[in-house]
């Protein structure tokens, strides 16, 4: 499960998605709204890829 969205990730969602109007002035009912969005956006990122594993040297305890 991921952390909440902070008050930082929502502003940079709502400049992200291009919203129109003040972000300080929704009521409580759109913000309610828009941090439901929010989440469903940052679910559909996708998750960044783990960097290569090279499995010999792995086996063979080789750790540069």
């Amino acid at each position: 499960m991921r952390a909440p969205l902070t008050d930082l990730d929502l502003r940079a969602m709502w400049r992200r998605l291009r919203m129109v109007g003040n972000f300080d002035a929704l009521c409580p009912a759109a913000r309610r709204a828009f941090e439901c969005t929010a989440n469903v956006w940052r679910d559909r990122e996708p998750a960044p890829e783990l960097p290569a594993v090279d499995r010999k040297r792995r086996a063979a305890n080789d750790f540069d």
